[in-house]
Order: C-alpha cells, then sequence, then structure tokens
C-alpha cells in the first residue's frame, strides 16, 4: 500500500447561497448572511460565523462551482478512487438546481447545467483522452421514498424487490438493481432522463416541484489498459437529497406529511452518522449506520473507502434563518469525518503483474549469467521502457490513422459541398440574365409621361393620380371612424355594468357618449359628403376620357399594323442584304438597305414604345373605373351607418330619459329610509353603550375578585412555605441554587420561544406590509397608463387635480408603509441575533452541568414537579375563566339577536301604521258647508266637511268654488 493510500482526508464541503426569490422579495425578506470577500467564510446575523473549503455567493455561476469543487474528484476517480458528491439543505434551497437533477438533452449549451451532466460529459471528454485504455461504463439511479428503495432505470411494471447487502471485499452491494452499461455521453444523459422523469416530485407551499425522495445516481468506471491484465473500478456517486421542511412553513397534509416525515427521519439518521464520525470524543464509537437505508448506502462516503464533497445549500432569507442556521451547523460538522480513500484494483491482478514482472527480472539474469556477464536490473528497465514506448508509438498511430480518415471524410463532404454551391451559382446566373433581359424590356411610367407630347393626356394622368391619393385618404378616415365607433360601443358595453352602482357616472357617460355620437355624426356627413363629390369629379373625368379612350384604342390599333407592316419590311430587307452579299456589284444597294434596316428598327422600337405606354394607360382607365365602384360601394355602407348612428342615439336618448326618471323617485325613497335608518342607528348605538357600560362593570369586578383570590393563596402558601423552613434547613443550599437556576433556565426557553412567537408575528406582519406596497405600487401603476379616447376628450381640470391628488396620496401611503417595513426588518434582525445567542451550541451542552448528584437531580425534579403542577392548575383556571368568557358571550349575542329581532317587527310594524297614516290623509276636499256632491260622505251623513272627512275632492263640486275651500290638501 502505498503512501497515498494511507492518506486521511477530510470530507471538503462547499457552502453555496442561491439569491432570493421573487416571492421572497415580495414579502419583504432580507439577506441575512455576510460574504467575507477572498475568504472561505459567512457571517450569519452579527458575529456568527463558519468557515468551509469553498464559498459560493448567489451570483457564482454553475461553471465555477464545478470547476473548483467537482472537477478534482474526477481526476481521482480515474486514477482509481472511490468519489461522492452530496447535496444538503433546507426544501427550495436549491439543491436539485446544483446537482442537475431536472436536466434534459435539450439544456445541453446552457449555463444553468448542474453538476450531473457536466460530470457526464467531463468523464467522457477524458476517456477520449486515455487511447490506451479500455473502458467499461455501467450506471445506475435509484431513489430512497419513504425508506422504500425504487429503481429509477426499470421501465417494467413488475419491479423486483431490491434489498442491500455488504460484501467484507467490496462493501456495500444492491441486490436487484438495474444497472445499464452506456458507450456514449447521449446515451448516459438517456438514462438520467429516463431516472429524473420517474423520480417523485411533490408541490408544497415552499416549493412548487420538491423533490419527496433522496436520489442515488451511481457511474462505475472499469478501465484496464491494452495488453495487460490490470483492472481498475472506480464509482462516482451522485447523491440529491431531499430537502428537510418544517410542517408548519410547507402546509404539508395526507402523503405529503408522510413524505416529509420520512424525509426528516433519513435526515435525522444522517445527522446522528455525522455527530458520531465529526466528534473526536467519539471516536472509536459505535456509528448508527443501520438505521436508515439512506446511511447504510452512504457508508462508504462517509468515514469509508471515498473522496467526499458535500454542497450545503442554504436561502439568504432572513425567513428562513433557523433552517440555514441548522445547515450550516451540519456542514460544520461533516467537515470533521475523515475517509480513508484507497485503490480499487484487482488483488489477484496486482499479483500476477509482480510475478511477471519476477519472471522477467530472473530470465534477463539467466541470459547474462549464459553469457558470463554479472546480472543487473537495467536489461528489465529497458525492456520495460521500450514496451512502454511500443505502446505509445501505436496509440500514436491509431490516433493519426484516425485522424487521416476523418480528414479524407471531410474532403469528400466539402467537394460535394462545391458542386452543389457551382450548380446553385450556375441558375442564378441564369435568373440575372432574365431580370436583365426584363428590366431592358420594363418603361417606368414617369419617363413616359415626361416623353409625351400630348400636353392633354398629362393632364388626364395627373387627375388620375390625384384621385387615387384622395381614394387612399378616403379609406384611412373610413378606418379611423370604425376604431372611433368599435372604441364607443366597448365604451358603452364598460359603462352599462356601473350604471346602477354610480348615477353620476352613468351621465357623464351619456353626455360623452351623445357628445361623441353626434361628432362622430358630422365627420361621417363631411366624409359621406367628400366622397360624393369625388365620386362626381370622377365621373365628369370619365365622361371627358371615353372619347379619347376611343382614340387611344384606334391609335393602338393603326400602330400595331404599322409595326407589322415595317416588321415584314424589315424582314424583306435582311433578306435581300442576305442575297447581296453573294453579289459583288451590289455593295451600293446593299449598304442603302443596311441604312433602310436601320431606319425601320428604329421606328419599330419607337412604334412599341408608344404601344406600350398606351397599354398602360387604357389600364390606368380600368383601375379608376374599378375604384369609382369601390367608391360607391363604401357611400352606400356609409349612409347606412349614418342611419344606424340616427337611431342608436334616439335610442339612447330615450334610454336616459327613463333611467333619470326611475333615479329620481329611487332618491326620494333612499332619502325617507335613510332619515329611518340614522334614527334606528342612534338608538342602537345607546343601546350598545349601555350593555358596554354593564359588562365593563362586571369585568372589573370578577378582576377584583380574581385578585382577591389570588392574594389570599399567596399568603396561605407563603405561612406553609414559613412552617417547613425549619425541616428543610439542611438541604437549603442546594435546593435553592438549583431552584434558581433551573427557573432561570426555564425563563431563558421561555423567553427564546416567546421571541420565537413574536418573530414569527413580525414576518408575518412584513409579509402583509410587502403585499399592501405591492398593491399600491400596481395601483399607481395603472393609473398611469392612458384613458379610452373617448374619456379622454372630457377630462376636466378637477378631474386632473383629483387624480394627482389621489397618485400622491398612494405615494405617502407607500412611503410610510416602506418605512414601517424597515422598521419590521431591523426588529426582526435583533430578535433573530438574540435568539441565536440564546440557542448557542456551547450554552445548550453545558445546560446541564450544573447538576452532577443525584441529591441535585432530585431536587431539580421536584422543583420541576412543582412548577408543572403549578402551571397545569393556572392553566385550568384559565381555561375555565375562558370557558365562562365564551359563555357570557353566546348569551350576550343571544340577547342581541333577540333585540335585533324585536327592532325588525317593531320597525315593520312602524312601517305598516305608516301606510296607514297616508291612506288616511290623503288629498280630501276640506269645504266650509255642506257639499253640493250628491256622492259626498260627509252629505250623506248629515255633517259638514272639516279636516278629518272621508270625501273625495275630485268628485266634490264645492271645489269648483274657491270661497268654499280652505285649503287644496292636507297632511
Amino acid at each position: 500500500m502505498t503512501k497515498e493510500d494511507e492518506k486521511v482526508i477530510p470530507v471538503r464541503v462547499v457552502m453555496r447561497c442561491r439569491p432570493l426569490v421573487s416571492k421572497e422579495i415580495n414579502e419583504g425578506c432580507q439577506c441575512c448572511l455576510t460574504f467575507v470577500p477572498g475568504e472561505p467564510q459567512v457571517i450569519v446575523g452579527n458575529d456568527k460565523a463558519f468557515t468551509y473549503d469553498y464559498v459560493f455567493d448567489p451570483t457564482t455561476e454553475q461553471e465555477e462551482v464545478f470547476n473548483t469543487a467537482v472537477s478534482p474528484l474526477l481526476s481521482g476517480l480515474f486514477r482509481g478512487y472511490n468519489a461522492t458528491v452530496l447535496a444538503y439543505g433546507q426544501t427550495g434551497s436549491g439543491k436539485t438546481f446544483s446537482m442537475g437533477g431536472t436536466y434534459t438533452s435539450e439544456q445541453e449549451n446552457e449555463s444553468t447545467v448542474g453538476v450531473i451532466p457536466r460530470v457526464i460529459r467531463r468523464i467522457f471528454q477524458e476517456k477520449s483522452k486515455c487511447a490506451d485504455c479500455e473502458f467499461l461504463l455501467v450506471v445506475s439511479y435509484l431513489e430512497i421514498y419513504n425508506e422504500e428503495i425504487l429503481d429509477l432505470l426499470c421501465t417494467s411494471k413488475d419491479k423486483p424487490i431490491i434489498s442491500i447487502r455488504e460484501d467484507p471485499k467490496d462493501g456495500i452491494k444492491i441486490v436487484g438493481l438495474t444497472e445499464k452499461e452506456v458507450f456514449t455521453a447521449h446515451e448516459m444523459v438517456g438514462c438520467l432522463e429516463l431516472g429524473n422523469s420517474a423520480r417523485t416530485v411533490g408541490s408544497t407551499a415552499m416549493n412548487a416541484a420538491s423533490s419527496r425522495s433522496h436520489a442515488i445516481f451511481t457511474i462505475s468506471l472499469e478501465q484496464r489498459r491494452k495488453g495487460d491484465n490490470d483492472v481498475m473500478v472506480s464509482k462516482l456517486h451522485l447523491v440529491d437529497l431531499a430537502g428537510s421542511e418544517r410542517q408548519k412553513k410547507t402546509k404539508a397534509e395526507g402523503d405529503r406529511l408522510k413524505e416529509g416525515i420520512s424525509i426528516n427521519r433519513g435526515l435525522l439518521s444522517l445527522g446522528n452518522v455525522i455527530s458520531a464520525l465529526g466528534d473526536e470524543s467519539k471516536k472509536g464509537s459505535f456509528v448508527p449506520y443501520r438505521d436508515s437505508k439512506l446511511t447504510r448506502l452512504l457508508q462508504d462516503s462517509l468515514g469509508g473507502n471515498s473522496h467526499t464533497l458535500m454542497i450545503a445549500c442554504v436561502s439568504p432569507a432572513d425567513s428562513n434563518i433557523e433552517e440555514t442556521i441548522n445547515t450550516l451547523r451540519y456542514a460544520d460538522r461533516a467537515r470533521k469525518i475523515k475517509n480513508k480513500p484507497i485503490l480499487n484494483v484487482d488483488p489477484r491482478a496486482v499479483e500476477m503483474k509482480r510475478l511477471r514482472q519476477q519472471v522477467q527480472e530472473l530470465q534477463v539474469m539467466l541470459l547474462h549469467a549464459r553469457g558470463g556477464v554479472a546480472p543487473v536490473s537495467e536489461p528489465a528497465e529497458n525492456v520495460s521502457n521500450i514496451l512502454e514506448q511500443n505502446r505509445c508509438l501505436q496509440g500514436e498511430n491509431s490516433k493519426l490513422s484516425r485522424e487521416l480518415s476523418e480528414a479524407v471524410g471531410q474532403t469528400a463532404l466539402m467537394f460535394e459541398r462545391i458542386i452543389m454551391m457551382e450548380q446553385i451559382n450556375e441558375k442564378l446566373q441564369s435568373k440575372l440574365e432574365e431580370l436583365r433581359q426584363h428590366a431592358a424590356c420594363k418603361v417606368d411610367l414617369q419617363k413616359m409621361v415626361e416623353t409625351l407630347e400630348d400636353q392633354e393626356l398629362k393632364e388626364n394622368i395627373e387627375v388620375i393620380r390625384n384621385l387615387q391619393q384622395l381614394i387612399l385618404e378616403l379609406q384611412v378616415i373610413e378606418l379611423r371612424f370604425v376604431r372611433c365607433c368599435a372604441a364607443l360601443c366597448t365604451a358603452e358595453m364598460c359603462a352599462d355594468p356601473q350604471a346602477k352602482d354610480s348615477p353620476e357616472a352613468y351621465t357623464a357617460q351619456h353626455a360623452l357618449r351623445q357628445a361623441q355620437m353626434s361628432k362622430e355624426l358630422i365627420e361621417l356627413n363631411n366624409v359621406l359628403a367628400l366622397k360624393e363629390a369625388f365620386v362626381k369629379k370622377m365621373c365628369q373625368n370619365d365622361h371627358h376620357l371615353e372619347p379619347m379612350q376611343t382614340e387611344y384604342q384606334e391609335n393602338i390599333q393603326s400602330l400595331q399594323a404599322s409595326v407589322g407592316s415595317l416588321q415584314k419590311e424589315k424582314e424583306d430587307l435582311i433578306q435581300a442584304l442576305q442575297s447581296a452579299k453573294k453579289d459583288t456589284n451590289q455593295a451600293k444597294l446593299s449598304e442603302q438597305r443596311r441604312k433602310r434596316l436601320q431606319e425601320l428598327e428604329g421606328q419599330i422600337t419607337e412604334l412599341k414604345k408608344k404601344l406600350q405606354d398606351q397599354s398602360k394607360l387604357l389600364k390606368l382607365k380600368e383601375s379608376s373605373v374599378r375604384s369609382l365602384a369601390k367608391l360607391n360601394q363604401e357611400i352606400q355602407a356609409m349612409k347606412s351607418q349614418r342611419v344606424q348612428l340616427m337611431r342608436q342615439m334616439k335610442e339612447d336618448s330615450e334610454k336616459f330619459r327613463l333611467w333619470k326618471q326611475k333615479k329620481d323617485k329611487e332618491v326620494l325613497q333612499l332619502k325617507e329610509k335613510d332619515r329611518k335608518r340614522q334614527y334606528e342607528m342612534l338608538k342602537l348605538e345607546r343601546d350598545f353603550q349601555k350593555q358596554a357600560s354593564v359588562l365593563r362593570r362586571k369585568t372589573e369586578e370578577a378582576a377584583a375578585a380574581n385578585k382577591r383570590l389570588k392574594d389570599a393563596l399567596q399568603k396561605r402558601s407563603e405561612v406553609a412555605e414559613k412552617r417547613k423552613e425549619v425541616q428543610n434547613r439542611g438541604a437549603e443550599g442546594v435546593s435553592s441554587r438549583i431552584k434558581n437556576w433551573l427557573l432561570n433556565e426555564v425563563e431563558v426557553l421561555v423567553s427564546t420561544e416567546e421571541a420565537r412567537r413574536h418573530l414569527q408575528d413580525l414576518l408575518e406582519d412584513r409579509k402583509m406590509l410587502a403585499e399592501e406596497i405591492s398593491q399600491l405600487r400596481q395601483q399607481m401603476e395603472a393609473g398611469e397608463r392612458p384613458v379610452a379616447k373617448v374619456r379622454r376628450r372630457t377630462l376636466t381640470i378637477a378631474e386632473l387635480e383629483g387624480q394627482g391628488e389621489l397618485e400622491a396620496s398612494i405615494s405617502k401611503q407607500v412611503e410610510s408603509l416602506e418605512t414601517e417595513m424597515g422598521l419590521r426588518s431591523a426588529q426582526i434582525a435583533d430578535l433573530q441575533q438574540k435568539v441565536l445567542d440564546a440557542d448557542n451550541d456551547g450554552r445548550i451542552k453545558q445546560r446541564w452541568d450544573s447538576i452532577t448528584t443525584i441529591v441535585e437531580a432530585k431536587s431539580a425534579l421536584k422543583i420541576l414537579m412543582a412548577e408543572v403542577v403549578a402551571s397545569k392548575v393556572a392553566n385550568a383556571k384559565l381555561e375555565s375563566e375562558l370557558k365562562q368568557e365564551k359563555a357570557n358571550l353566546l348569551d350576550m349575542q343571544k340577547i342581541l339577536c333577540d333585540e335585533r329581532k324585536l327592532m325588525s317587527s317593531m320597525d315593520m310594524e312602524h312601517q305598516s301604521q305608516l301606510v296607514e297614516m297616508e291612506q288616511r290623509h290623503q288629498e280630501k276636499c276640506a269645504c266650509r258647508g255642506r257639499c253640493v256632491n250628491k256622492l259626498c260622505r260627509c252629505r250623506k251623513g248629515k255633517m259638514t266637511c272639516g279636516e278629518n272627512c272621508l270625501c273625495d275632492h275630485e268628485k266634490c263640486r264645492n271645489m269648483e268654488n274657491r270661497s268654499n275651500v280652505v285649503s287644496r290638501m292636507f297632511f
């Protein structure tokens, strides 16, 4: 065994902190961690520091974490050492992100790729560098879910039972686990994706995709040198532990709660193992590996044959400071664990290599002995060097051959690409020639207009262009009008649901709608008149252009005939020239014909140009006809829109009139009801004040009676203690010291728990403040958005000032809330520091050092029993008082309910009396004397009409004589 194998290497620890997530930012959480620049140290709160091998702040990228901490383990893996990467931390702290537990092949080139995919990539890179070795790669993937080992690579429904076995030579073995041999990185990534898809994931209040199991991805590497029987086997365990969690924060129920309990149980067992291995005082003591399947599987990684790296993931939020402290303490204990990694070489292969080397040395010695030369050790070394050089040359030769074949393949591929590019180039050249020919034949309209000789034709073309431009402007105006109508309809739809709630808003919206519709009607009439004028003008132009169109068609026919005759003459001249070439005597005649031929070609070109210009003018005429038809259709559509808009204005006015009439009636009714309700509220308020004074007096009396009883009990206990002083005088010193110490410790613990409770309340208060600030800022952002076009035109100065005042008020509220939230954060930091000081590890360990004897323990137990009994009695008393108060509250609620029912019945009776009085005091006549009408009830009863008569004034004839009427109506 070499000196390197005998080394004791501690577990290396990486502390990684994630950034604040959006949820924590919205809740107003602050960062509770401070990182020391240039040092692997982190400070929690004000003065609690932790030091590790590596510390990464929230800005550290995945690549830096891998290259700094994980990459050295891979070099040891290829040298034959086992390695383990372990991710631990609170739920939602970034363990799965750091390990790459959700990796897919689509994320190959992303910077957020975790440890496992980078390990796979690096392993195959290192493998390609070692050409003189043969490699065998085997992967397995398992999870521990509710203390059951599940195979993540087994796709069959009937999964075999997996058990753990311990081999004295090979260590821990897992029987029944699927192991897949892989040859490429893509295959290994496929196994990772298959396992990730089968892993158990659930949602909690702290993490939407929380891992509900511990996952272990294992890579087994077997390497053998070519031409040699030496075999090295090493394993790399990549462990993604499930996060520790509290039910109070995760809000877990049902299966999630059971999963959380199982996760915490496994992590507790792991913590016990780490404590046993990391405590120097417990060195050589029993290590509870068998308490959990997780610790059994990690037995070699913790205190065994492995290079181990622990990644402690923490959250920087001050709301998670307790979990962060626990994780940092956990990691600090793990840093004290010592491992003894050794080379994993087959002992039989080592022995065979030693014997083979010995045989070679003996053979060399024998040769030297036969030759009469003294045996030396150099020939054996030379042979081994030559063999090594031979292997290197063979490897280099195979590498060069492989590169040569790759270069030949690339050359053939480049030749194919060159041929394809040449074909594409030829096609492009042919296309370019065609485009050049078309460009030579194309004549621009502007040049044609400039070369026209007819001034009247130029004017007609200019008129057509102006008409086309006007048509485009009309289309833009029409589109704007349609949009305004749509916005108006939308405003009406939005205003209808609010009309019942806000009469003022409905009235303002009605005025806006009427003004907008009037304006749109005016615009519609203007546009309609403009379009009709354009149509009239275009019709007049068409009448002027009709004789010109006939003339142009005749010119086209004559030009086509001229072109045909000139073309025929050209062909005759060409034939004559060809025949003249044979006869040398007709040179002069040939020269004349050639000149004539050139003149004909110029004339033909000019005629073709004029023919093309005439054709374009005819096409312009056809397009103007189509535009005219389209304008007529648009005019008809706009007329129908105008009729519809006028009808809509009329309906809206009628609807508003009915609504206003109805609202006026409702206002009168509501005023009457409000008057009655105010009277009822005053009466109820007086009754409530009376009841409150009665309850206050009773409460004060009960408190006074309770105080008198408490004072009497205290006096009695003081007398009893004085009687026992003489009996307990012997043990007075020990008892008083233990009592003072115990009560002090209890007071400290109670104060700590109270501080934790107040701390939780402060965190909730800060969360609510942050939510209020977020809502106010959303209101401010919504208030800054521009309003709809229909309403923007009707904003008054008062409304704008009101808007500004509202924004200023919201800004002040936000500033006040931010100040209050800052105060809460300061209080939270202060309380957290006090809790950290109270929860000091040294204080917890030294708490029971004050009790050293059985007498002191009995005395402490006696005092605790007395305190527990007193607390129970006080608790029972408080519960009794609480029940009594609840019963009193129920009685008062019942009385209040009865009073409300009585008030309701009295109200109904009062309403009925009012209705009866209104019916009785309707409009009646008030005649001075007898009624002339035969139907008068007073006349029938031989009575004189007065204020209480029952005569109907509409049937009373005395109403026609004003002197007989005292008052027209009275109530």
